[in-house]
């Protein structure tokens, strides 16, 4: 057995051979397949992250209209509250104008009736008034009358009136 410090140039050169038509064999075989499957893999890896900022775009510009449309409906909401509240009240104000021109309308009906029933009464005592007046004349003619007897008369009549005897 030999000990060489330096090798054996035939062996070195089919070393080296060997070495370089593996290298290109699998350079053809591995590398090339190998470097085009990573690069679609990264190509397919950029895609995926450029969908999804675009996903997340739109989703911001969802969000945002959204957000938009639950302003404008909490503020039309706020208008058909304010709208309800208005029509509350002028309902509310309607109703105690009618109430109180209807009291005004029995107030009057009430006056009226007070004074027909005045007047009536009126009438009455005109008309009563008068039959006594013919009562007291037909008592002052039934009887032949001095001054005492008229006195008399009156007061009689007085004390009838205050008992109602001369209607009977």
């Amino acid at each position: 057995m030999k000990i060489y410090v330096i090798p054996d140039p035939l062996s070195m050169v089919l070393t080296l051979v060997a070495t370089l038509i593996l290298f290109f064999v699998l350079t053809k075989l591995l590398y090339k397949p190998v470097s085009k499957m990573l690069n679609d893999r990264k190509e397919r890896i950029k895609q995926n992250i450029d969908g999804a900022n675009n996903l997340k775009q739109e989703a911001a510009k969802l969000k945002e209209e959204y957000e938009l449309k639950i302003t404008e409906a909490k503020k039309e909401a706020q208008e058909i509250i304010e709208a309800g509240r208005k029509r509350g009240e002028e309902l509310k104000e309607s109703i105690v104008a009618e109430a109180k021109e209807e009291a005004n309308n029995i107030i009057e009906r009430a006056k009226r009736e007070i004074s027909q029933e005045k007047e009536k009464a009126l009438l009455d005592i005109k008309a009563q008034s008068a039959e006594m007046a013919l009562l007291i004349a037909s008592k002052i003619l039934e009887e032949n009358l001095t001054l005492d007897k008229q006195q008399q008369l009156i007061n009689k009549f007085v004390d009838e009136v205050g008992t109602q005897k001369w209607q009977i």
